[in-house]
């Protein structure tokens, strides 16, 4: 057959491929298309927020009614029965929770999917306005809406150091974070200070003065209140600055002015000094005093950036730290996300080397070559759809990406299969790649459209597990999408070069796998088709049958059914409850043996690994309280993953813990914090 015969039809046609034959017929159009569509990827890649969930709103807007001195019987007979009919029947409600405790009234109001959030808080503050029956001495409410940040990592410092100054180290390094450019850090174990004032009862005799007076006098020195305004050519807001924050201030405070002109201050009647609150939480590392630093990212910043930032920081802070002061970083966020993408990588390049190898099996290498590269190009041209789409890089959409990269090829190897098999009948490369196209894509097109209709329904999940899994159709589509612009725009102009190389005859290993091959197709397979074909309805009857075995299965319990399986923990938390009044120190001594079940634990493993456990001093090994955290890096130790199950099991039993990582893989305690307070 010559070429001219070879780029024409049996009809003597060329095939009516509209936008296809223009890009197959093109000598650049599919080369640029690739470009563009790789270039769009990197730069995507480049924009494209990684983190480890995706953005969730909360659709959650609390109104806070401060009461100082009301029970909070009192807060729900004067605050919650007056805010609850005026914000029950505001537009899209799904729920209104009211809580009253001692001082002050909660109304929260949880909104529907999709609400806009913007006009509901507007909505309240008008309806909160228009409320006129307040308790007089109660606070201004506060109308604010819930703000998610996601976690990224935990910072401990502890040390031989005072409170006070322990407390100026954590400040000073949540100072350095934020301007380094973190978004929120949140101390935890860090006391708030408090200024007592002590009363000494004979001077308060001798003076003639009573407690409310006092208190009265210091209540009306501490406040920063506005006076009003004075009108004229140019208003003027008046506000009575009388806040004072130190108890050098407070002690000047007059508390009493005699006629004669004596005045009686505050510091000659009273001790004044600096304490920390006693009900605040206290937190611990290794039995010393320790303060945790949680970093977190607002929902438009990219976590790994936000761990790169915290790591740069630290790494330039510690050599201006006192020896003596530990920091220690734990339950990093930022490194599943880095582990996923790992996954994601080194799934794609394997499934890049086992296309390769199966289709230069079946397929010659030119064709193989071309439709494995469709797996990079499509990849990442997805990247492009999803940064157009709003998504991000995060746990759900790498799982999708992840599930699809058998999807990708699929497309690709139909087209470039029936090329193949038109090139052997004899056409010319050019026709081939046209006609295996035009052929292909009705049903390459309505196989796309199965695929994405079978994830559509996951769209319809409503709620807070719907925002979840919202990522996998979204990335689901991006891919077809990107699959079906490189399968039919972009392989076919490369599948119409070196159409010459497939006229030659093959090799010898070629001949004798193409033989073998063809034996197996036109024996048993063939037997096998003709025989279900003749007993067609037992085919169909074996299939109901095993229909009915695999639903039996299920409904008879045998396999089980989790809509949303639990994943491996990475930290160990034991939470123990005391009865009310149980001294601070009984708390330490008590829970202090779960720190020490843990390193008993970590020591065990290790030497039964033949490793050298951590020297851990008797000052290291002390007491712990209230919660301990666990994080690790044991990849050697993951066999072992049962007896820390058991053993962590035993521990909680005799200690009345709860313990939800009984099943967690083994792992090397590298942070132990707690705190202790009230819950």
């Amino acid at each position: 057959m010559s070429g001219a015969e070879g780029n024409v039809l049996d009809d003597g046609k060329r095939p009516n491929s509209g936008l296809i034959g223009v890009f197959v017929r093109h000598p650049t159009a599919p080369n640029l298309l690739m470009m563009i569509m790789v270039l769009i990827g990197l730069f995507s890649l480049s924009k494209l927020n990684r983190q480890f969930f995706p953005n969730l709103e909360i659709p959650v807007i609390t109104v806070q009614v401060p009461w100082p001195g009301a029970s909070a019987e009192d807060a729900e007979a004067n605050i919650l029965d007056v805010l609850e009919p005026e914000l029950r029947f505001i537009d899209d409600v799904d729920e209104v929770t009211s809580i009253a405790r001692e001082g002050s009234g909660v109304v929260s109001i949880e909104f529907d999917s999709g609400a806009d959030l913007q006009k509901a808080q507007s909505d309240i503050e008008q309806a909160v306005a228009r409320i006129t029956t307040l308790p007089e001495d109660s606070e201004r409410p506060i109308v604010s809406r819930a703000t998610l940040f996601d976690p990224v990592a935990k910072i401990a410092i502890a040390g031989p150091f005072p409170e006070r100054v322990l407390k100026d180290f954590a400040t000073e390094i949540r100072d350095g974070l934020l301007a380094s450019g973190i978004d929120r850090v949140v101390l935890t174990g860090a006391r708030e200070e408090e200024i007592w004032i002590k009363l000494k009862e004979a001077e308060i005799r001798r003076h003639g003065l009573s407690i409310e007076d006092i208190s009265a006098r210091v209540r009306a020195n501490t406040q920063d209140l506005p006076a009003g305004k004075l009108e004229g050519d140019i208003e003027v807001q008046l506000r009575a600055k009388a806040e004072r924050k130190t108890p050098e201030a407070i002690g000047g405070i007059e508390v009493k002015s005699a006629s004669t002109g004596e005045k009686v201050f505050l510091r000659e009647i009273a001790e004044i000094d600096t304490r920390f609150e006693r009900e605040g939480k206290i937190g611990l590392l290794k039995a010393e005093r320790a303060i945790e630093l949680n970093v977190q990212r607002a929902l438009a910043a990219d976590t790994l950036k936000t761990m790169e930032a915290m790591e740069k920081y630290l790494e330039a802070k510690r050599p201006t730290l006192p020896p003596s002061l530990k920091v220690e970083v734990y339950d990093v966020r930022g490194k599943f996300v880095v582990q996923r993408l790992n996954i994601l990588v080194e799934n794609g390049l394997q499934g890049l080397v086992l296309v390769l190898l199966m289709l230069f099996l079946f397929l010659n290498a030119r064709i193989a070559f071309w439709v494995a590269m469709g797996i990079p190009v499509s990849l990442l041209a997805t990247l492009g759809v999803m940064y157009m789409t709003g998504q991000s890089i995060n746990m759900v959409s790498m799982f999708a990406l992840i599930m699809m990269l058998g999807i990708i090829v699929d497309d690709a190897i139909v087209v470039g299969e029936e090329a193949a098999t038109l090139e052997e009948q004899g056409r010319a490369s050019l026709d081939a790649a046209e006609l295996a196209s035009t052929r292909m894509i009705a049903p390459v097109f309505a196989a796309s459209l199965t695929t994405a209709w079978a994830f559509m329904p996951i769209a319809l999940i409503t709620g807070r597990i719907g925002d979840i899994f919202i990522a996998i159709p979204l990335v689901v589509v991006s891919v077809l999408v990107a699959s079906l612009i490189e399968c039919f725009l972009v392989l076919p102009g490369h599948l119409r070069h070196g159409g010459m190389a497939s006229q030659r005859r093959p090799s010898l290993p070629r001949r004798l796998f193409d033989r073998g091959f063809a034996a197996f197709r036109d024996g048993p397979v063939n037997a096998l088709a003709r025989l279900t074909y003749e007993w067609r309805y037992a085919t169909v009857a074996t299939m109901i049958a095993c229909l009915m075995l695999s639903v039996g299965l299920i409904a008879g319990g045998r396999i089980g059914f989790q809509f949303f399986p639990s994943p491996e923990p990475e930290n160990i938390t034991g939470l123990v409850e005391f009865a009310a009044g149980t001294p601070q120190d009984r708390q330490i001594e008590i829970l202090g043996q779960i720190e020490q079940a843990l390193f008993a634990a970590e020591e065990k493993l290790m030497l039964a690994k033949g490793l050298t456990p951590p020297s851990r001093s008797a000052e290291d090994s002390g007491n712990a309280v209230g919660a301990t955290s666990a994080d690790s890096s044991a990849a050697a130790l993951r066999q072992d993953e049962e007896r820390l199950g058991w053993f962590l099991s035993r521990v909680a039993k005799a200690m009345g813990l709860r313990n939800d990582a009984a099943d967690a893989e083994t792992r090397l305690v590298v942070a132990s914090f707690a705190l202790v307070g009230q819950a």
